[in-house]
């Protein structure tokens, strides 16, 4: 399946308005526009849909050439908030690489930018294993 039909197949995705730029095995650009909704107590982006953003573009690394026959589980996430982001401002829009994809584990690095603004940078680790059905 296409990339951006994969993305647009999770209804949570939908619902936050991720938008694939660019996939490749190596790289991935994910684009969320912000709006009022994403804004918690202080009036800034909530953290955690900065980091269902940085997560899901770590996914998109790996997930569409992972075949019919292997699935992924995510393992672990560190993410690290370096600035506030608007929700008034322009889209956030999150960079993923892998650092490490070996058989049965990977590791993905994202940073999220508002503009040119470095809003937040995450890892994430995921278990890759044969699909049981």
């Amino acid at each position: 399946m296409d990339p951006v039909d994969l993305l647009a197949a999770a209804p949570c995705n939908g619902f936050f308005g991720f938008r694939l730029l660019r996939r490749s095995a190596e790289r991935v650009e994910l684009e969320l526009p912000v709006r009022a909704a994403f804004a918690q107590e202080a009036g800034v982006v909530q953290g955690g849909i900065l980091t269902a953003l940085a997560d899901t573009a770590a996914v998109y690394v790996l997930w569409p050439d992972l075949g019919p026959a292997r699935t992924m589980t995510g393992t672990g996430c560190a993410m690290q908030f370096l600035a506030a982001a608007d929700p008034a401002g322009p889209p956030l829009r999150a960079t993923a690489v892998p650092l490490r994809i070996g058989r049965t584990i990977a590791v993905c690095e994202s940073t999220v930018e508002q503009g040119t603004r470095l809003v937040a940078k995450g890892t994430f680790s995921f278990l890759l294993r044969d699909r049981r059905l």
